[in-house]
């Protein structure tokens, strides 16, 4: 049985059969007590093991930190705080033993950073069981939310010819070694694409958006969780190489909707963890993101603030920062702390100016388009970053033009303007970056199992 399950349905009396790993072992000349998990729950379940041999070769030595056991026992109330039952041990089988000398968290507790080096044992820590057990819970909450609020999901294919940003950051996909030029085809001093999978050049996605309006321009609302990979020369505590990507299209949308829908996304997401995962919550507020609970019970109640690029650029210009962005400019991360901090909550940065931002954005009359950011407190920065999308043939090619994006391969793109087009937009939103928001992770490399990034894919 799971932990869980026995935690949640067993009673008194009952007979058990439990098997997972040690993750404590005191012992006492004829008792041990044995702190056990399966990892599907945050607490684990307290084994009472007595009458035992404690003769030199006996089992009880050979129970050590992370050894994997299978006991049988009677369920007992438990006298301990914080715990209804614990096993009173008839029968413990030792099912794959540990080395103490070797076994890397045997040793003392160990920070962020050194658990990284152990990407295949930190699941059974604690603290990173509670994270993906959050994180498993945001997967499950986003497909509840959409499914309630009827959008079809669908991912596209994560192998592409278009480029979707614009050509920014993309890996390209071959068949072939790289390792020896001379085994490759090469063709008047080129690589022959012809000689290649596809016969082309083709990419890993940075984006499903593309293929996800062109769904949607024939199913309405839909959505994807599909992966999508950017080559960011970037080791910051934000980037990695690959990442969950929800994104979602709809038609018929106006910008305010598809705001809200981001907003009721966000807050469903916080009432889902709050129902879902009051132990992990509080596992991670008791000791490694101290104030999480509190931050969940804040995001879910908070208001969600509108301001305009330009207000924005207005109002961090009459700051006291140092470094002060001008009209036409990014936002630093600074600058989005700043906002966030001001507005004491999420903020959405609304009406962007086009030429900053991607060819697809509808455009308005004065140099903007209709987009937004919506940047979250607690140093997460951008979160969710959508718009509405370029409806007009004329318009879309014309910018295309100016920004250097070739046509070629997104002539289906340019269909959808051309044979009965529609208002239609959608955004963007990193799971792995909502998970830090709702675990209080500060690194993107401790919300991913195994995470990839530059110049690192162990």
């Amino acid at each position: 049985m799971k932990i869980s399950n026995i935690l949640q349905d067993s009673k008194v009396s009952e007979s058990v059969t439990v098997s997972g790993w040690v993750v404590t072992c005191r012992k006492q000349k004829n008792m041990s007590f044995i702190k056990l998990n399966d990892g599907s729950c945050s607490e684990g379940i307290q084994l009472i093991w007595d009458e035992v041999d404690i003769g030199d070769s006996s089992q009880q030595n050979m129970i050590q930190t992370g050894c994997s056991i299978t006991v049988e026992g009677v369920l007992v109330e438990s006298p301990a705080k914080g715990q209804s039952v614990e096993v009173q041990v008839n029968k413990l089988t030792i099912i794959g033993s540990v080395d103490p000398d070797k076994y890397p968290l045997a040793k003392t507790r160990m920070n962020l950073d050194t658990l990284r080096n152990y990407l295949h044992l930190r699941s059974r820590t604690a603290n990173f069981g509670n994270v993906f057990r959050i994180k498993s819970a945001i997967s499950h909450g986003t497909h509840e939310f959409f499914k309630k609020e009827r959008y079809l999901h669908l991912d596209p294919n994560i192998i592409t010819v278009n480029e979707c940003e614009g050509g920014a950051g993309v890996f390209q996909v071959t068949e072939h070694d790289l390792t020896d030029a001379n085994k490759l085809p090469i063709k008047d001093g080129k690589y022959d694409w012809t000689k290649d999978h596809f016969g082309k050049p083709v990419f890993l996605t940075v984006s499903s958006q593309l293929q996800l309006e062109a769904i949607s321009c024939g199913l309405g609302a839909v959505y994807t969780t599909n992966k999508s990979f950017r080559s960011e020369h970037s080791s910051t505590s934000k980037h990695v190489s690959e990442f969950t990507h929800l994104e979602i299209e709809d038609i018929f949308i106006e910008l305010e909707s598809l705001m809200n829908v981001g907003e009721r996304y966000i807050k469903y997401i916080c009432q889902y963890i709050q129902d879902n995962c009051n132990l992990e919550i509080e596992g991670l507020n008791g000791f490694i993101s101290k104030g999480i609970k509190d931050r969940i019970e804040t995001i879910k109640n908070a208001t969600f603030h509108k301001i305009t690029y330009k207000d924005a650029i207005k109002l961090l210009q009459s700051s006291d920062m140092k470094e002060k962005p001008n009209d036409g400019d990014d936002l630093s991360s600074e600058s989005e702390n700043w906002l966030t901090k001001h507005f004491d909550g999420p903020v959405f940065v609304t009406h962007w100016p086009i030429n900053i931002k991607s060819f697809y954005m509808k455009q308005c009359d004065d140099g903007t388009c209709e987009s937004f950011d919506l940047l979250m407190p607690y140093k997460i920065g951008e979160l969710i970053g959508g718009s509405m999308r370029e409806d007009s043939y004329d318009k879309l090619i014309s910018i295309m033009k100016q920004k250097k994006i070739p046509e070629n391969g997104l002539e289906f793109y340019t269909d959808l303007r051309k044979f009965g087009s529609v208002p239609h937009g959608g955004f963007g939103l990193g799971i792995d970056r909502l998970c830090m928001l709702f675990t209080g992770m500060e690194n993107i490399k401790d919300v991913i199992p195994f995470p990839v990034q530059y110049k690192n894919c162990e």
